[in-house]
């Protein structure tokens, strides 16, 4: 080897250190976080025969955690497995349902018998979100983002190229691989410029006192404007075709309303978004025999117990829920299923 590639080996050597050094440096800032993404839930019913499947947007990550705490205390008698779709909306889920839940669902064992002979229970998590149109009906990124394989996006860019939308499954399967990195992680957090300099100037890090005053008007003025969007017809049209995949195989659905952030409600969003689609859900759900359970409002989770993101119920607040949640509202998940009724009590078509 020549002394000049030698000497470009050093330098990139060094640079890689420099790379690494700092980004473990900097993960005592913000530490990377390895979220629970769709084919970490696909892998687990593939591998696995659970009694209840969950579906529903990143929210469904307080459900796995839930779930632990249901197998803990059942003794594995009850089981449950929850697929996450980051983003959410209710026309994403009914396509995660049938194209990658559903063969595992219908799948058989080598003698010809349910793979999920267990499975009894769908539990869809949603919220007033979820029901409204996208925005000027743009397309469902989290779809290539989350949920697709690599065949997905071969067919996709075999048909349409490379653009915009596919490019969704490379960035996130980047972010996955590097999933430990926090430089990797912060392209999308980004707070790392902000931590830095807050932590040479010896303040606390995290959002300022007016950061979140501003957050907390914004995600009131988003909850009280829901009112004017919930129950779009595609929606709807998803959750009613969900509801007939529950029928058609006899499991019991519940549709959880999830809970919210307190600080994110306002009275005048109490007094309509939230009770208009609670009403919403009730209508849809009832002459179908679907049970509802509403914590929006009503689970014993408050501001602290809530992510930075004003969304996700932090590590804390998860196992809170997860304990009283089994203790009231969804302590039928304890018990087995009752015997598969007829697709005639959940009645069909929307």
């Amino acid at each position: 080897m020549s002394e000049s590639w030698k000497q470009l080996c050093a330098v990139a050597a060094t640079a890689l250190a420099v790379i690494v050094g700092a980004d473990i440096a900097l993960a005592r800032l913000a530490p990377p976080r390895q979220l629970r993404e769709v084919q970490d839930g696909v892998a687990d019913l593939r591998s696995k025969n659970p009694d209840t499947l969950v579906l529903g947007s990143s929210h469904a990550r307080t459900l796995h955690v839930l779930g632990g705490e249901l197998e803990r205390r059942t003794g594995g008698a009850q089981t449950l497995v929850a697929v996450p779709l980051e983003n959410g909306k209710l026309v994403a889920y009914d396509w995660l349902l049938k194209n990658k839940l559903e063969p595992l669902e219908d799948a058989t064992d080598g003698d010809g018998h349910p793979a999920k002979s267990r499975l009894r229970r769908l539990v869809l998590i949603t919220e007033w979100w979820d029901s409204c149109p996208r925005d000027h009906d743009s397309p469902y990124w989290n779809l290539p983002a989350r949920a697709w394989t690599f065949d997905d996006f071969l067919a996709d860019v075999a048909r349409d190229g490379i653009n915009g939308f596919n490019r969704n499954y490379l960035q996130n399967r980047l972010r996955r691989i590097f999933s430990g990195s926090s430089l990797v992680y912060d392209r999308t957090q980004q707070v790392l410029v902000k931590y830095l300099v807050q932590a040479a100037r010896h303040q606390p890090l995290g959002p300022t006192p007016e950061e979140v005053a501003l957050t907390t008007t914004q995600w009131q003025a988003m909850v009280e404007h829901g009112a004017n969007c919930i129950g779009d017809a595609k929606q709807m049209q998803a959750l009613a075709d969900i509801s007939e995949f529950a029928a058609a195989r006899h499991l019991e659905m519940t549709i959880l309303l999830f809970p919210r952030k307190p600080a994110t409600l306002n009275e005048r969003s109490r007094q309509t978004t939230l009770p208009q689609f609670a009403a919403l859900v009730r209508g849809f759900a009832a002459p179908r025999g679907i049970r509802v359970v509403d914590l929006t409002t009503t689970a014993p989770v408050g501001d602290e117990d809530f992510m930075e993101d004003f969304d996700h119920i932090n590590a804390v607040g998860n196992k809170k829920f997860a304990s009283w949640a089994l203790e009231h509202d969804l302590g039928f998940l304890l018990q087995p299923a009752p015997p598969p009724v007829s697709s005639m009590a959940q009645g069909n078509g929307p």
